[in-house]
């Protein structure tokens, strides 16, 4: 494909997933919540302005077997910088590069990342601020499959047939082989572990290419890929790596090694805990792409381009509605509960729980995590923004957004008693592990909800380690995240999207993905007024 070629394509693109237009969703109930949510009076309509970087990759006939070849595995809504600084380098370096995935049959087989909803707010903000404002898209070069024979395999996107998977599938071997594969953070493993890696052939790839020596370059959640291959045990068990700050206990469970620094090499295990200042030079020295061939700027040839939109964002302003507090005061005499929500959570899950509790007239305190020493002498509340799912037609809030005005939780009257506790999903709840003052508040309180990828932090709590009896009740998450709970597998049920969970106690409640979150806001609620009435 020539620069000209990649240059129509993009335009094409812009205009099929109709981001950033203000279309509502085709969907009649996801058009009514959206409709709901954009007429509030706290909603503006704002406009930002995007720069979208385009990467096709190298097409199979393009590719040189006997150099090195380097692989992403990808999905929609990836780390937009982790991304985006790994073509940067690969490009820099002038190596060959391909995109692993499922290929979307609809617009030639591209995704494309988040935008701005980075896996690790402070860390990567700090480390180079100019990455906001960029969505990279990436065409998938390769689908993972087997070959007739049942040999893990790859099908060039080119000759690729859903209808016949194996159709053009070359086995997997000593001379056709990624040289490194990335696997990088935020939402995307998660979604990779629920779709494509759902004990399929891209499972067998990823194990056969392990056998054969590829390298592995894990950055933050993208550890979870590997984490989550085995269903009995995972493929890494004994051996080290780093992982995301706070989730030790994920190495834990699945017998990995915690490495105390920040990036980790174990043989062909590159692993940064998350993509910062202290990671990011290293992890590229780790394989050998070295950082003096950087450019300024993106390279302009056939395999990239760069083009700039203004596109309209709706966002919710939480503050509004709380008087420029943390709290929003309800009936004296209705129950007070905690919302615990952090940058990043899911849009629909924080607007759909708080509006919930807003029309019930409930006391509600949004908390965040504890204060950080660098915080400190900064002001007392944390505004966080959750993230923005751009041009997803099924996704009721796309192009939206909101922020909430939060308390961190180690600032929080330590007198305050909570009837129940809610925690959003989205990336939120990796802010919140291992918080000794979000931990005494959601042990002290007598009714628990999270949903999605929220009961990620309840881990270390009575709620799913509970001390002494390690009875832990029923309970749903978002299924890409199953990896989360290996040692409570046995309490963890797999229930179709939109599902809730309750316990057999009737106080803890647990959805497995947005559309849940009305059902179990109600439900909880529902629970938390009995137990008052009681």
């Amino acid at each position: 494909m020539s620069a000209a070629g990649i240059e129509e394509e993009s335009a094409g693109l812009l205009e099929s997933h109709s981001i950033g237009t203000s279309k509502p969703p085709a969907n009649p109930a996801a058009a009514e919540l959206f409709h709901d949510f954009c007429g509030r009076p706290e909603t503006a309509q704002v406009e930002v302005t995007v720069e979208n970087r385009f990467f096709r990759g190298f097409q199979h006939a393009e590719i040189d077997w006997n150099k090195p070849v380097h692989g992403l595995l990808v999905d929609f809504k990836g780390d937009s910088m982790q991304i985006g600084m790994i073509l940067q380098r690969l490009e820099a370096c002038g190596e060959q590069y391909v995109f692993l995935g499922n290929p979307p049959p609809f617009n030639g087989g591209w995704h494309f990342t988040a935008l701005d909803d980075f896996e690790h707010v402070f860390e990567q903000k700090k480390l180079d601020p100019a990455w906001q404002g960029i969505r990279v898209w990436h065409k998938v070069n390769y689908v993972p499959s087997v070959t007739e024979q049942g040999e893990p395999a790859l099908v060039p996107k080119e000759v690729f047939d859903p209808k016949n998977k194996q159709q053009g599938a070359i086995a997997i071997g000593e001379k056709f082989k990624l040289t490194t594969l990335f696997l990088t953070g935020g939402l995307m493993p998660h979604t990779l572990n629920a779709t494509l890696l759902d004990q399929s052939d891209a499972c067998a790839v990823l194990l056969r290419s392990l056998e054969l020596g590829t390298s592995f370059a894990t950055i933050g959640h993208g550890l979870d890929v590997l984490l989550a291959l085995g269903k009995d045990a995972s493929p890494l068990q004994g051996r080290k790596a780093a992982v995301f700050p706070n989730q030790e206990h994920l190495l834990r469970i699945h017998g990995v090694e915690v490495a105390p620094e920040a990036l980790c090499i174990d043989g062909g295990l590159v692993s940064a805990s998350c993509w910062s200042q202290a990671t990011s030079e290293p992890f590229f020295a780790a394989l050998k792409l070295p950082a003096e061939t950087r450019p300024e700027k993106l390279p302009r040839t056939a395999r990239c381009l760069q083009r700039s939109t203004t596109e309209t964002v709706f966002c919710f302003d939480g503050s509004k509605m709380s008087g420029g507090r943390s709290f929003i005061l309800g009936d004296s005499a209705a129950p007070t509960v905690a919302f615990f929500v952090d940058d990043v959570a899911d849009p629909i899950e924080a607007f759909t729980i708080l509006n919930h509790l807003a029309k019930l007239k409930f006391n509600i305190h949004l908390i965040s995590h504890s204060q950080a020493e660098h915080e400190r002498g900064d002001a007392s509340l944390r505004r966080v923004k959750t993230e923005t799912v751009w041009g997803n037609a099924m996704y009721a809030l796309k192009d939206c957004c909101c922020e909430l005005l939060t308390l961190p939780a180690n600032l929080v009257d330590a007198s305050l008693r909570f009837d129940g506790f809610f925690v959003a999903g989205g990336q939120c709840p990796y802010y919140m592990m291992k918080d000794p003052a979000i931990k005494a508040i959601m042990d002290a309180t007598p009714i628990a909800a999270a949903v999605c990828h929220g009961p990620e932090a309840l881990i270390g709590t009575k709620w799913l380690h509970p001390f002494p009896s390690g009875e832990v009740g029923k309970f749903v998450s978002y299924y890409g995240a199953w990896m989360s709970f290996r040692d409570v597998l046995h309490a963890y049920e797999r229930k179709k999207p939109g599902e809730i969970c309750e316990d057999a106690t009737g106080r803890f409640f647990t959805g497995n993905a947005p559309n849940s979150t009305q059902a179990m806001v109600v439900r909880a609620c529902e629970a938390i007024l009995k137990e008052r009435s009681d």
